[in-house]
């Protein structure tokens, strides 16, 4: 038994000590280290960083990401970051980021260089429920947003579906003429009240 376990310790650290994730500098050069379950253990050179500024960087964010940076870009996963001030970057939460000038929702994305929320200061936004938050009567969702005149009264419901007293408001779509009392969640999409059944932010023919 006692060979099997030193087995299985020396195993599992062989695995832990392969799978290795995160930003190596060797020889003027910043390298991404990453695990692929086809290609395995990989090594992606950053061409454009610069190694003699660049630096880890750690969130308390709850995020699965990595982050590095040099003297002009932040990095996430490996990728470059456009446009994002280094220097001022943060974590604000639920997965929002902010620089000097712009604020960043990473939570869901098709692309990492469009995860910015146009229109919103990073010193006017107020977070709400995740994903969920909000700037003056702009309503955001992730990275989307929509103008709520009456967003004072905006509670969310899920991930996907909020509401006021007198709207109910799937991610950033207004589903007009939908009664906010007898409104009912069907799943992400779609949903119903007492006169009609809703999909995608209309009303389903």
């Amino acid at each position: 038994m006692k060979n099997y376990t030193i087995f299985f310790g020396l195993l599992l650290t062989s695995l832990l000590i392969g799978c290795r994730q995160g930003y190596v500098v060797e020889n003027g050069h910043v390298f991404y280290e990453y695990w692929n379950e086809v290609s395995g253990q990989n090594k992606k050179l950053l061409e454009k960083a610069d190694a003699g500024t660049f630096q880890k960087i750690d969130f308390d964010c709850g995020c699965s990401f990595t982050f590095g940076k040099d003297k002009k870009s932040v990095y996430i996963d490996g990728k470059q970051i456009e446009n994002i001030d280094p220097n001022s970057f943060k974590f604000i939460g639920n997965y929002t980021f902010a620089d000097k000038d712009s604020v960043y929702f990473f939570g869901f994305y098709n692309d990492l260089n469009e995860c910015a929320i146009k229109g919103v200061s990073p010193n006017k936004i107020t977070l709400l429920k995740y994903p969920w938050s909000k700037s003056g009567k702009i309503l955001i969702h992730g990275n989307d947003t929509i103008h709520v005149g009456d967003i004072e009264e905006f509670i969310p419901v899920d991930e996907d579906w909020g509401k006021t007293k007198k709207k109910v408001i799937n991610k950033n779509k207004i589903l007009i003429g939908a009664d906010p009392a007898t409104f009912e969640v069907i799943n992400s999409y779609s949903g119903k009240d007492k006169y009609h059944v809703y999909e995608f932010g209309k009303i389903k023919e």
